[in-house]
């Protein structure tokens, strides 16, 4: 026998702080999940890291940021050195090299946009972590050649259990808004969570 659909229900004014919001969604707010939506174990990550330079690897909105983000506390809880340099344009460069080069031999120095670099910097950079003997861990959209640590993937019940995690929005989003935003947005999460924002503002209305 198939359940009839939920509705959503009406929102509560006390409820109108939306859920969605980025102060409650941004990587770092919420924990790295796998794709069945499992917390990933980021200490047995951060006890298995090898030295050198590797990829996080997904498309965009696929968890990559927040997965660098879980691993890099992980490894300063541990006494690990570590740094968190966004590369957004060429002029990142230097203080992603800065970093790298000037790691301790344990630490762990997160680049969030590897593609980002010049090719230049990023061959500097590969050569400063060898010499250092730390971790780079780097986030890509693609293969660049890196060796790859992780490939995130997203699913349905990846993106429901974040919901699951998320204050106050009991009822006001049905599991078929969720199925929706996913597929609509092609497994970008970061899109579908912007979406359910939408959704749930409207609702508030």
């Amino acid at each position: 026998m198939t359940a009839a659909p939920q509705s959503p229900t009406p929102i509560p004014e006390r409820h109108r702080s939306n859920p969605f919001a980025t102060r409650f969604t941004r990587p770092g707010r919420v924990p790295p999940l796998d794709a069945t939506g499992r917390a990933i174990d980021v200490t047995a990550v951060v006890e298995s890291l090898p030295g050198g330079v590797w990829a996080i690897e997904a498309p965009h909105g696929h968890g990559k940021t927040t997965l660098l983000l879980a691993v890099l506390e992980a490894a300063a809880a541990r006494g690990r050195g570590t740094a968190f340099i966004q590369v957004r344009s060429w002029r990142d460069a230097w203080p992603a090299l800065t970093a790298v080069a000037s790691m301790r031999r344990s630490g762990v120095v997160g680049v969030d946009g590897w593609e980002q670099l010049p090719p230049g910097a990023a061959a500097i950079i590969r050569l400063a972590a060898r010499w250092r003997t730390g971790c780079v861990l780097a986030t890509t959209h693609r293969p660049l050649g890196l060796r790859v640590l992780a490939r995130c993937r997203t699913t349905p019940a990846l993106l429901a259990a974040i919901i699951d995690r998320l204050p106050g929005h009991e009822g006001h989003i049905a599991p078929a808004d969720v199925s929706d935003a996913f597929h609509r947005h092609k497994g970008n999460v970061r899109e579908a969570l912007y979406d359910l924002y939408d959704r749930f503002e409207r609702r508030g209305r």
